[in-house]
């Protein structure tokens, strides 16, 4: 008898493992940061080690990438968006969402609408601007010194353009004793006795939770201690609906998960899954000037580093920033992060009246000079040329193809 099996099917890797790699490459590319079949590879393994997967069970070959290109609707070199949508699908898409959105708070007197999105900390990918014959082309390279601290984080603000606290995961190793797992998910936000001296203390001086799993992904476990810190506990649950907006991953939405929500008088909201791009007051307004801002202090460190190298007459080494330091990045810059770029989503997602502000989203790009010493010291691991980009639409004639 002949085993069936969707398009592209024939994976190792489970279908929350593949959700998260999607939700990978598609946070990359809101940067503006290409994603290459290599850079895609790196990234199933490391999803491979951290189910538990030996090097023999999955290789992340060829067809492993060209199946889930197709069961994703990816492809080389496309530069639209997901599903070929147009700006005008995209537009009565918007009307759409905040049309419903904007019944919803009428019907049950909502004073806050919030958004929360989770983001990848790729602060180690940084533009560099080089002039060729056929005009401006921006190349981006990686300088991350072979570090493999990995980081989710959860934003939430709402539209009083009030930002809430952090929520982070970092990378940490799972116990195989069962009992110590358990203790460590109840008593430490997963992480063990050890590291938890370590991170306990960087919670409460970045005002943030962290919490700790092996591969660094958002879970449903985490959504549910989620919605616990940020809305269990308000004066006036009992009597007042708050909306959370949320973006179409699967952890969002668990039976536990939506179940939990209402108990505490939170209504979830998906956001339309093939338009958060303009749907989204996170992706619309508040994640490119986050992003600059955390390449900026990259490139910051990287010219303190280049700069003490030269006064001490020794060979440049790329040191990369500590748990620590990442942690203070992202947490500083979401709290610098204006109140006025907070509104500026809610209003250009038509759930806040008024005409946005304008807003600057420069920095972390690499000059020719430090550009050259890194090169010149190997310091840059890996050009990523944007013509060798993993775009999301399907398209049969790829040049380059897995074939």
């Amino acid at each position: 008898m002949r085993c069936w099996r969707p398009l592209g099917a024939g994976t190792t890797l489970t279908a929350e493992a593949e959700e998260q790699l999607l939700g990978w490459v598609l946070d990359m590319r809101k940067d503006g940061v290409p994603v290459t079949h290599s850079m895609l590879r790196i990234m199933a393994l490391e999803a491979a080690i951290d189910a538990g997967l030996q090097d023999h069970e999955f290789y992340a070959g060829w067809h492993w990438v060209h199946g889930f290109k197709r069961r994703h609707g990816l492809s080389l070199r496309a530069r639209t968006r997901i599903g070929q949508d147009t700006p005008d699908d995209g537009d009565e898409a918007l009307e759409t969402f905040a049309r419903r959105v904007r019944s919803i708070v009428a019907e049950h007197n909502i004073d806050r609408i919030y958004n929360a999105d989770q983001t990848g900390v790729n602060y180690e990918y940084l533009p560099t601007r080089t002039l060729n014959a056929a005009g401006d082309k921006t190349i981006w390279v990686k300088c991350g010194g072979k570090t493999k601290e990995r980081m989710t984080a959860m934003l939430l603000a709402d539209s009083t353009g009030t930002k809430h606290p952090l929520f982070l995961v970092l990378k940490t190793a799972k116990s195989k004793v069962k009992a110590v797992v358990e203790e460590n998910l109840t008593l430490r936000h997963g992480f063990g006795k050890t590291v938890w001296k370590s991170v306990a203390p960087m919670q409460v001086q970045n005002g943030c939770q962290i919490y700790g799993n092996p591969s660094a992904w958002w879970n449903s476990d985490i959504s549910l201690q989620f919605l616990k810190y940020h809305f269990a506990n308000r004066p006036d649950r009992e009597t007042k609906k708050v909306l959370l907006l949320w973006d179409d991953f699967s952890a969002h939405f668990t039976d536990e998960v939506t179940a939990y929500a209402e108990t505490i008088n939170v209504m979830l909201e998906r956001i339309p899954p093939r338009y958060t791009w303009i749907c989204q007051p996170a992706d619309v307004a508040w994640n490119r000037p986050l992003k600059a801002r955390l390449r900026q202090n990259w490139l910051d460190l990287i010219r303190r580093q280049l700069r003490s190298a030269k006064q001490r007459d020794v060979p440049f080494k790329l040191q990369p920033p500590s748990r620590a330091t990442i942690v203070e990045w992202i947490a500083a810059t979401w709290s610098d992060l204006p109140t006025t770029t907070i509104l500026n989503g809610f209003k250009k997602c038509q759930l806040l009246d008024g005409v946005p502000a304008d807003a600057e989203e420069s920095g972390g790009v690499v000059d020719d000079e430090v550009l050259a010493e890194l090169f010149s010291t190997c310091a840059v691991e890996e050009t990523i040329d944007p013509g060798n980009d993993i775009g999301n639409t399907l398209d049969e004639d790829e040049d380059g193809s897995l074939e």
